[in-house]
């Protein structure tokens, strides 16, 4: 036992003398506990929902206001007529259309049974068939509710009940790999760029290569833009290799441009890269930097919608997603794929990416130009 105690002292102690690694494994997980246990649900919240009312009396008004006392709904933007309400969905500006035909509160009153159209955004099919039945449910039992305060309890047993016309958008049969493909091709993409970008640079730290290099005319940001190609270039090829394999295999749609997808898979390799590097510049041995890269995977996948929805979360955790580049890759990707999204629907997306990659990138040369001094 002697040998063998000796041996576990040592490494006890060399554990305690790397402070960088202790705080990894010890309080990082804990904060990612606590922040995924919020943050991470299945309920039904924050779904968007807009109205189209056509008919435009006081009772479509107290319907709609009825949807959005509902805990699940929050008010989406107006549509002007229905070729805008399409285009809201398609710019992922809202989540559920509910559109009242005119004549609806004639035929409610005559004790007919009124058709109502429900038009949802079937990508994520988990949330669209609850969202659907929701809505056909809270329609239903507002429109009995108001007749009854309308025309008295005895003309309310005579009302029908509101008839729904639910259509599913961009995934029409609720396919789950619909939805789920494109997101673990966001997932490979990220493992292999932050990765294979994080552990190249920080083996060379600790084999002494590093060194050698610095000494050489070669400047730090001509360094590590020479150490990164390679690894975007290996992203890219995974990337049109595990699109045609989903578009194949899967049946996975590619409504949009390949290339608004080429276009945000370089700017999330900015990203990704630039966080890799970054991560190996903050590390003295592979084992720092692997633990990192793999705290940063977990918080960017549990928190890019890649499960549950965004708006899911409470308020604080949507506001985290907001630090998270997946997120952002994630609606790239899906609304290319999809709901045919361009440049101008990612605007948003394709900023934040490229802001993030700015100060990956930035940081990252930072840090190994303050090193080499």
């Amino acid at each position: 036992m002697g040998p063998l105690l000796c041996i576990v002292r040592k490494e006890l102690i060399q554990l305690r003398r790397d402070k960088a690694l202790l705080r990894l494994v010890l309080a990082v997980p804990m904060l990612q506990l606590l922040i995924f246990a919020y943050a991470i649900n299945n309920d039904l919240k924050n779904v968007r929902v807009s109205v189209l009312d056509e008919d435009r009396t006081p009772l479509t008004r107290r319907l709609a206001e009825a949807l959005y006392q509902a805990d699940a709904f929050v008010p989406g933007p107006a549509p002007a007529g229905e070729a805008d309400a399409a285009e809201l969905l398609r710019r992922s500006e809202t989540d559920l259309m509910v559109h009242v035909p005119r004549g609806f509160t004639r035929a409610v009153l005559r004790g007919e049974s009124p058709q109502v159209g429900v038009v949802v955004d079937g990508t994520n099919s988990s949330t669209a068939g609850r969202a659907a039945g929701y809505t056909e449910a809270v329609l239903t039992r507002e429109a009995v509710r108001l007749f009854r305060a309308e025309a008295g309890a005895r003309a309310a047993a005579q009302t029908g009940r509101i008839s729904t016309t639910t259509r599913f958008l961009f995934n029409p049969e609720l396919e789950s790999r619909i939805y789920m493909v494109p997101g673990i091709i966001v997932m490979l993409v990220t493992i292999i760029s932050v990765f294979v970008t994080g552990m190249a640079v920080v083996r060379e730290k600790e084999i002494g290569t590093l060194e050698q290099v610095r000494v050489t005319p070669l400047s730090t940001t001509a360094y590590l833009i020479g150490k990164t190609l390679p690894f975007a270039a290996i992203a890219l090829v995974d990337l049109v290799l595990a699109t045609a394999f989903a578009m194949a295999w899967f049946g996975v749609p590619m409504v949009g441009s390949p290339l608004t997808l080429l276009a945000g898979v370089l700017a999330y390799l900015t990203v990704t890269l630039g966080l890799g590097l970054l991560a190996s510049a903050a590390s003295g041995t592979q084992q720092q930097a692997m633990f990192t890269i793999w705290f940063f995977l977990i918080f960017a996948v549990l928190l890019s919608g890649f499960f549950v929805p965004v708006q899911n979360m409470p308020s604080w955790a949507r506001a985290l997603t907001w630090l998270n580049p997946m997120r952002f890759f994630m609606n790239v990707v899906r609304g290319v794929l999809l709901r045919g999204a361009g440049f101008a629907d990612l605007r948003t997306e394709f900023l934040m990416l490229l802001g993030m990659g700015a100060l990956a990138y930035g940081s990252a040369a930072l840090r190994f130009g303050r090193e080499g001094e």
